[in-house]
């Protein structure tokens, strides 16, 4: 690797699924399907029933502990040279941090926050409230706080940082993603077809939707393919 590239690191649900964090592929909460409840027309249409499965996200994801995977990568970042490694979540847990990573990009928001849905430009707040019955938070401007996540119809969060990061990688890590949720499916064609690309690995139990586009490819779970990848893998 040069000097100033990085290794860029993409995690989905499959890496938090072993800490027991459910997953949004094939599953579904008190009878609807988690693309219909993590969206915005949800959220206009029903505030109230959001904020009760956010509440039971919340509630299910409190106790969850990072496992091995999150700490191998913590561990990794750790023998990397400062502004050479970034990893860029599509989870909302907060695993990562709790596992000691640093330069970590939440591109889906966080699910313990919390932020105005009227937009009043106050910042988000760490809000750890399960709201399951009663009155629903509000921000101090007299608007409804809602979950600061990237719903279906939103766009991404810092996705300004994420395309300078790949323009600068070398090597590119996606861990237990389903390849098929834009934009980030597309980021490893992207770097694939740059006149000179980059290495491209994937990590997950299933082939990606967007598996023709890796030069490598270890099925298995996360807990034992992440520091068996990461144990191997060279740094500049």
């Amino acid at each position: 690797m040069t000097r100033d590239s990085l290794i860029f690191v993409l995690t989905g649900a499959g890496i938090s699924a072993e800490s027991g964090i459910p997953v949004f592929q094939g599953t579904s909460w008190r009878g609807h399907s988690h693309y219909e409840l993590a969206n915005i027309d949800a959220w206009e249409r029903d505030p109230e029933l959001v904020w009760r499965y956010y509440a039971d996200r919340r509630a299910r994801a409190a106790g969850a502990k990072p496992n091995a995977a999150h700490l191998a990568l913590a561990e990794f970042e750790r023998s990397c040279a400062p502004g050479s490694f970034l990893l860029c979540t599509q989870n909302v847990d907060g695993l990562h941090e709790a596992a000691e990573s640093r330069n970590v990009v939440h591109i889906h928001g966080k699910l313990f926050d919390s932020r105005c849905a009227a937009g009043c430009g106050r910042p988000p707040v760490v809000d750890m409230n399960v709201y399951s019955s009663g009155k629903l938070p509000q921000c101090d401007c007299g608007a409804l706080l809602r979950p600061n996540v990237c719903w279906f119809g939103e766009q991404p969060y810092e996705l300004e940082r994420v395309y300078e990061a790949l323009e600068r990688c070398e090597v590119f890590l996606a861990i237990g993603t389903s390849g098929s949720v834009q934009p980030v499916a597309g980021f490893v064609e992207m770097l694939r077809r740059r006149p000179r690309p980059a290495r491209t690995i994937f990590i997950g139990l299933a082939m990606p939707e967007n598996a023709a586009h890796f030069d490598e490819v270890h099925l298995g779970l996360a807990t034992e393919q992440v520091p068996q990848v990461f144990g191997g893998l060279e740094v500049g």
